[in-house]
């Protein structure tokens, strides 16, 4: 969870809620780079809201591929919650069945709701 006392993350919440979504998300990414939360939650968010550009989405994508690779559990879980959302299914399941075997909760519950849910 961020720190809701941290600057950043105030004024990216602001920015959000004035639909001001690229600057919003250069608020987020920050708290990200520098280590307080590496969840990357608030900017999947804005993608799975349609809130980001391509040049964001871009740059979401690559530090979440780093986290991947980091073996970061949270980030795993909502960079497949992201997949899902952009109908990726197959990069959506390898994300949450890699999210689950971390032990993140809410994984096994994401997967089935793909696995399960017809199409």
């Amino acid at each position: 969870m961020p720190d809701l006392n941290n600057a950043d993350f105030a004024e990216g919440l602001r920015f959000q809620k004035l639909g001001l979504y690229p600057q919003a998300f250069d608020s987020f990414i920050t708290i990200e780079a520098a280590g307080y939360e590496r969840s990357f939650r608030k900017c999947c968010e804005m993608a799975w809201s349609g809130q980001l550009p391509e040049r964001q989405m871009d740059r979401l994508f690559y530090e979440l591929e780093s986290e991947v690779k980091r073996k970061n559990g949270v980030a795993i879980f909502n960079y497949g919650l992201v997949m899902e959302y952009l109908k990726n299914i197959p990069k959506a399941t390898q994300l949450l069945s890699l999210a689950d075997e971390l032990k993140v909760p809410e994984a096994r519950t994401a997967l089935m709701r793909i696995l399960l849910v017809p199409k």
